[in-house]
């Protein structure tokens, strides 16, 4: 790093590359080259695997205009398809799986395009279903093939060096090019930085306009001497009168000028941005699920309880039976726990035990506790007891995977005592849970045991996918059958 003294301030070249691989902004000419590439195979294996399928199954091939309108129409769509998922964008050219995976779903999203639009034309007879069944299933292999493709000669033009990074001058303060944490990576991201100008950021210094005037000129005249790309100002945001004099010395320059976050905005900037009335706002915190996650995980829930109940009834039936002859009292067991959003409700569960406690102060299970009948120890231990909460599922008041209810007297006393406990609330309780499946249910006779019970929960929440919910069902069967700690 070369350092150079100008009048009464300093600044510093700096020529020095990454271990990373950066992406330079001159990657931006490959994007329109990625996507006339992609227009062009398609349309190509269109015309292949048309002809091919003719060889094969039919007499002869037919003329190239029955391919032609399928394959164009399909390449069309999967460039908009593309365009609009931001398959072309520089950075995204490099990351191959990202790629893979996003181009497949694109793939499928064209026909399925297609397909919906012949049914609504009443146009489907027009096309041969076994022509169109191996255009797909090729282009399946065809566009995961060429994403590696593209990503691995992308990643070789950068590394060759024959793309010259986007080179920028940066006006920072002191404290900002000390513990900004953007500025360390801006090479990693295609950005060489060929010069930094600090300010004379104290207020003595700053009342004196022709000091940052001369400043300024400095760097215009830096600007017009190099190649210089753009002009990044890093500098505390609650000094507005010093970004607007910044941005009137540079206003003749023809750059662009951006001002960077300090180290406070950084941290919101980061949470999302939506469009609010006139206005834009950030989301400093998301709702666990989006609307089309909780219908998704609502339809599955209705689906799958409703087909639970149904195959269960009888089984169901002969549990309330003998849970009659063996104790006195009924068969279900109503308690009130806390589900989402902190309501409270009713849920329903085989009575394992000779006492029915809801109230202000419940004892939980313990071993050998003589409060279990000899039918509920074992209905407790393969967790039979909770098949009644299916109803709770249709109902709405929980769902098949989700953090464990706690009674309510138990909900109120881990309220006071674990911080982070009412997080949990954020999600419609489940019959099962990530927290159950690792481990963590029955007793808790220490604190440390359900700090990790909300910790998993949590984490839950924080990274839940349908997936993970397919995962912890299939969990709970498997492990059902060798709980230790349900008694």
């Amino acid at each position: 790093m070369a350092v150079a003294h100008k009048s009464s301030f300093t600044y510093f070249t700096t020529s020095s590359r990454g271990e990373q691989l950066a992406v330079p902004m001159s990657l931006n000419f490959v994007s329109p080259l990625v996507a006339l590439f992609d227009v062009g195979w398609i349309v190509a294996l269109g015309l292949i695997t048309g002809r091919a399928y003719d060889l094969l199954a039919l007499d002869g091939p037919a003329s190239a205009r029955s391919y032609l309108g399928p394959a164009i129409s399909a390449a069309m769509l999967y460039f908009a398809f593309a365009y609009l998922g931001n398959l072309y964008r520089a950075p995204h050219l490099l990351r191959r799986r990202w790629q893979v995976g996003r181009s497949i779903l694109i793939w499928a999203a064209v026909f399925l395009f297609l397909s919906a639009i012949a049914f609504l034309l009443k146009s489907g007879a027009a096309f041969s279903r076994g022509r169109m069944l191996i255009f797909f299933a090729s282009g399946i292999l065809m566009t995961g093939l060429v994403r590696l493709m593209v990503a691995k000669i992308c990643a070789y033009v950068i590394s060759s060096g024959a793309l010259r990074p986007n080179q920028v001058i940066l006006v920072a303060s002191p404290e900002e090019l000390a513990n900004n944490e953007a500025l360390p990576a801006l090479g990693q991201h295609g950005y060489a930085v060929a010069a930094i100008f600090r300010l004379p950021f104290d207020q003595d210094n700053l009342r004196r306009e022709d000091l940052l005037k001369e400043l300024m000129r400095e760097v215009v005249r830096n600007a017009r001497e190099k190649r210089i790309d753009e002009v990044l100002v890093v500098l505390p945001w609650n000094r507005p009168d010093v970004i607007g004099q910044i941005e009137n010395g540079l206003r003749m320059l023809p750059l662009p000028v951006k001002l960077l976050p300090d180290t406070v905005a950084a941290r919101v900037l980061r949470r999302p941005l939506f469009e609010l009335g006139p206005t834009q706002a950030v989301e400093l915190q998301r709702a666990p699920l989006n609307i089309t996650q909780r219908y998704s995980k609502r339809i599955i829930d209705l689906l799958l309880a409703a087909f639970g109940l149904f195959a269960l009834t009888p089984f169901m039936a002969v549990i309330a039976a003998a849970i009659r002859l063996e104790s006195r009292g009924p068969a279900m067991f109503l308690q009130t726990r806390v589900g989402f959003n902190g309501r409270s409700f009713r849920i329903y569960k085989f009575r394992t035990m000779r006492a029915c406690e809801d109230g202000p102060i419940i004892l939980q299970a313990t071993r050998e506790d003589n409060r279990v009948t000899q039918l509920g120890r074992l209905l407790r231990k393969l967790s039979i007891d909770e098949i009644p909460q299916l109803f709770n599922v249709l109902r709405g008041d929980m769902s098949l995977v989700g953090p464990r209810p706690h009674a309510l007297a138990h909900d109120n006393e881990y309220d006071q005592l674990i911080a982070t406990y009412a997080i949990r609330h954020k999600m419609r309780p489940g019959i099962t849970g990530w927290a159950q499946v690792n481990g963590y249910r029955g007793e808790t006779r220490e604190l440390g045991l359900m700090k990790q019970r909300v910790e998993s929960d949590l984490w839950y929440i924080e990274y839940w996918s349908l997936w993970l919910d397919v995962r912890i069902l299939l969990l709970t069967i498997v492990r059902a059958f060798k709980s230790e700690n349900a008694y």
